[in-house]
Formats: structure tokens, sequence, C-alpha cells
């Protein structure tokens, strides 16, 4: 039995997790059989809520009450309209419901291992108010140990994992969703 740590990628437009067990990493795939899971929540007439490519089609077609692209407001007081009743989310509500899904779909692989540690990438250009809420939602979604490592600066690490690749010089640009850090 190895250790279980978690890093998580809550994307403007899609979302990602990997488990790192024992040096083995794994990506967890979303329930749809993608990679990244659609960062896009909503409640139907009967106060279901879906995360993902369901949100994100209901999205296309009628986009009345879903959360969708609310990672930039992240530590603000904005509501965001949700479900059919004129209802309302807050983006860091949002932001726990899709870590949960994303926890979902590691527990769907490896059971109820413990885990002892996450970091969640953010935008370099993240302020104060929007890492401490991204680290609210984090808790708010079950997780307990939770650490932040600019997007960029994660790019970076990934580049020089391998040791033949720790020598020279590195230009990294995170062509994200939302942000062009």
């Amino acid at each position: 039995r190895h250790d279980m740590y978690l890093g998580i990628d809550l994307g403007t437009s899609n979302s990602a997790i990997v488990g790192n067990r024992g040096g083995r990493l794994e990506l967890y795939k979303a329930v749809s059989g993608e990679d990244v899971l659609a960062s896009v929540v909503m409640s139907d007439r009967h106060g279901s809520r879906y995360v993902g490519r369901r949100a994100y089609e209901q999205l296309r077609t009628s986009p009345k009450g879903i959360a969708a692209r609310f990672k930039r407001l992240l530590g603000t007081s904005t509501m965001l309209p949700f479900g059919a009743d004129d209802g309302v989310i807050t983006p860091e509500e949002a932001s726990a419901e899709v870590l949960r899904q994303l926890l979902k779909q590691m527990r769907s692989t490896v059971g109820d291992e413990p885990v002892e540690g996450v970091v969640v990438t953010v935008p370099a250009a993240f302020n104060q108010m929007q890492s401490e809420a991204t680290i609210r939602a984090a808790h708010a979604a079950g997780l307990g140990q939770v650490g932040l490592l600019q997007e960029p600066i994660a790019a970076a690490l990934a580049c020089i994992e391998k040791p033949e690749a720790r020598t020279g010089l590195f230009l990294v640009y995170d062509l994200g969703g939302g942000t062009f850090d």
C-alpha cells in the first residue's frame, strides 16, 4: 500500500485529476471516458445536480441556470443564476461541485483509499482572495491537506520530471482557457 496524493487542475473550461501512488501517476477519466471533465454545473427541475459533459451539452442548447466559466469569479461576491427556479450558486460552491465530481472519478478507480494531500493548480494571476476561495472549495468537496501551485510553475515542473531533461532552458506558456499566463 502506498500513500495517495492528488493533483487537480481546476480549469476554467475543463478540469482533470491525477493520482500519485508510490511514484506512479494515473489520470482518472470522467465517467464519459474523457480525460477531462467539463467545468460546468447544472441542476435539473427535480434538484439533481450534474457536472461535466451532460451539463455542458445542456449549456449549449439551453444555458439558463447553468453555471460555467466561474473560476475567475472565485473570491468575489458574485452570485450565478442556477437551477430551474431562478436559484443561485456561488463560484466557490460551483467549484466544490466540480471537485466532488473529480473525486468521484478517482474513487471509482481506487475505492476509498485515503488521500494524504492534494495540490490544486491555479492561474499565476490569482490573487489572495481567489486562492483562499479555491482552498475553501476544496475543503467543501471533502479534501483535507490542500496546497496550491501556479499553473505555469506546474508546467515547468513537468518539463523537468525526467532526469535527462534537467539541463537546458525551458520556456513555458500556459495557453489555458481563461487566463493565458
